[in-house]
C-alpha cells in the first residue's frame, strides 16, 4: 500500500467543503492535482469516497468513515510534529559542556552566571575527563568542551578551537629545606624526591612526572595529610597553580614550576556543525573570561 498523507490532506479538505474548486483555493494547489490524488486513494482503498453531482461532489458511506479515520490521523500527526518541533526548540536551548578538573572548572559557576544572566540558553555543566570530552564531542553529546588542547584536538578538520589558558604548577617544602633556598630548579632536581599531590593529576601531566622521578607521584586528598607530611619532612606537595595550601603558621615554601616544562594549554573546542542558537555567544563569553587568565595569585 503507497497511502500517502498529503491523499489524506486533500480528502480531508474536499470532504469537509465538498467542492473541489473550494478545497484547491484553500490548499493552494491546482483542482486536478486534487482530483488525480482523490481518484489514486480511491483506487488504492478499493472503495469510492464520492458522489459526484455536477460540480458538487457529496460523501459516501465508505467516504464517511475514512474522513472519521483520516481526521483523527491527520489531527495525531501535527501533535507528534508538534512535540518534536518543541523538543527541537527546546534541546537548541540547551548547552551542554564538558570540562576538565582545572581552573576553569572552578570558573564554571560564574561562567554560567554570567551567561544565563544574558542569554535564553540554558548551560548542564559536566566534569570530564579529556577522553571523555573528545569522544563526547564526537557522538553530539556534549555542545562544547573545555579541555586540555591535545595533538588529536588540533589535528580534527571538524572542530573549531580557541585557545584560552595555560596552567601551570607549583611545588610546596618545608621552610627550612634546602630546596626552598633553589631559584627556578628544574624538574630533575626532585628526581630523588617523593611527590604528593591533592587530587589526582592529568594523564599528560603524571606521565610528564613520571619521566623524571624515581618513586610515582601519590594522591592525598586532603590539606592535613599533606601539611603533616610536609611538616615531618617525608615529601612535596605538588599542585596546578590555581590550588594552593593554606600557611598559617609560615612554615611552608612555596616554589614556582611555570618556568618548566610541567604545563598544559586548555582551549575551548566545538563542532563546526553545531548550529544551535546561543552556542557562538557562549564560546565568546568563556574566551572573555578566561583566555586572558595566565596566573591565578
Amino acid at each position: 500500500m503507497s497511502l500517502e498523507i498529503k491523499q489524506l490532506k486533500y480528502f480531508v479538505e474536499v470532504a469537509r467543503r465538498e467542492h473541489l474548486s473550494e478545497a484547491a483555493l484553500e490548499l493552494n494547489i491546482a483542482q486536478s492535482a486534487i482530483s488525480r490524488q482523490i481518484t489514486l486513494l480511491e483506487q488504492e482503498l478499493q472503495v469510492t469516497l464520492f458522489n459526484r453531482q455536477g460540480r458538487n461532489i457529496y460523501l459516501t458511506s465508505q467516504g464517511k468513515a475514512l474522513l472519521n479515520q483520516a481526521t483523527q490521523i491527520l489531527e495525531q500527526l501535527d501533535e507528534t510534529v508538534a512535540l518534536f518541533q518543541q523538543q527541537n526548540l527546546e534541546n537548541a536551548r540547551i548547552i551542554n559542556i564538558g570540562f576538565e578538573e582545572s581552573y576553569a572548572s572552578h570558573m564554571m559557576m560564574a561562567v554560567i552566571q554570567t551567561f544565563e544572566r544574558d542569554y535564553d540558553s540554558k548551560i548542564i555543566p559536566s566534569l570530564m575527563t579529556t577522553s571523555a570530552i573528545i569522544d563526547a564531542l564526537h557522538t553530539g553529546l556534549i555542545d562544547t568542551g573545555l579541555v586540555e588542547l591535545t595533538p588529536e584536538l588540533q589535528r580534527n578538520p571538524n572542530l573549531s578551537l580557541k585557545p584560552l589558558f595555560e596552567e601551570t604548577y607549583h611545588i610546596y617544602v618545608p621552610k627550612d629545606d634546602t630546596m626552598a633556598l633553589t631559584v627556578q630548579p628544574p624538574l630533575v632536581q626532585f628526581a630523588e624526591q617523593r611527590l604528593y599531590t591533592l587530587k589526582p593529576l592529568a594523564s599528560s601531566i603524571e606521565r610528564r612526572l613520571n619521566s623524571v622521578l624515581k618513586t610515582p607521584v601519590r594522591t592525598l586528598g586532603t590539606e592535613t595529610l599533606a601539611h603533616y607530611l610536609i611538616q615531618q619532612q617525608r615529601g612535596y606537595v605538588i599542585a596546578p597553580d590555581y590550588l594552593s595550601l593554606s600557611d598559617i603558621n609560615h612554615q611552608l615554601h612555596d616554589i614556582s614550576l611555570a618556568h618548566t616544562e610541567l604545563k598544559r594549554s586548555f582551549a575551548i573546542v566545538a563542532n563546526k556543525d553545531n548550529k544551535k542558537a546561543d552556542i557562538l555567544n557562549f564560546i565568546n563569553l568563556i574566551q572573555q573570561l578566561l583566555s586572558k587568565v595566565t596566573t591565578y595569585h
